[in-house]
């Protein structure tokens, strides 16, 4: 019972309006949220159930409440407080724990390991002692490569100085060589 006029002007097309989360290949629309095309041109949203009609999208989807069965407030029991403010279980409902924000950091941890058996924390014992000896290994390779490649640095040094000390000894020689070449011609 889609509106069939808005103010005034009559309605040309009806058509499922597309979701924001369409993409290409892949097209979702909404079922009560009508995409109307009125005979001046414009484009309006209308409600699948009534005549409500707005420009915006956004305004729609909360007006589709309106359509929703409601529930009868008899049905709703109300959990009696106990003193003290502790959150006791409706008579129909086992016990429900109060709401409360999940842990965060340690506490959460905690919680975690308190809902693990026996077997389970062994073998997250195990492999946390695992990972440390892997960890102390690798620690160990990084400083032996380390000194290794200090090392490898202090004797290139070392060979670049007598390399440079050859080379002053080289080019000395070489020119005694040419006085000698230059004597014997």
């Amino acid at each position: 019972m889609t509106a069939t006029h808005v103010n005034g002007v009559t309605v040309v097309a009806d058509e499922p309006a597309p979701s924001p989360i369409s993409r290409p290949g892949v097209t979702v629309t909404f079922e009560q949220i009508r995409h109307l095309l009125l005979a001046d041109g414009a484009e309006v949203y209308g409600c699948r159930h009534c005549t409500y009609t707005s420009p915006n999208i956004n305004s729609i989807r909360p007006h589709l409440k309106a359509h929703k069965p409601k529930k009868p407030k008899a049905a709703v029991a109300k959990a009696p407080k106990s003193p003290a403010g502790a959150v006791t279980a409706p008579p129909n409902r086992p016990k429900l724990a109060a709401r409360r924000k999940a842990p965060q950091g340690p506490a959460k941890d905690a919680k975690v390991l308190a809902s693990l058996s026996l077997g389970e924390l062994v073998e997250r014992a195990q492999l946390t002692e695992q990972m440390r000896t892997q960890r102390d290994q690798a620690r160990s390779a990084a400083e032996q490569a380390r000194r290794r490649a200090d090392d490898w640095k202090e004797r290139a040094d070392d060979y670049r100085a007598r390399f440079e000390g050859m080379k002053g000894r080289a080019e000395e020689a070489e020119r005694r060589l040419g006085q000698v070449r230059a004597l014997v011609q």
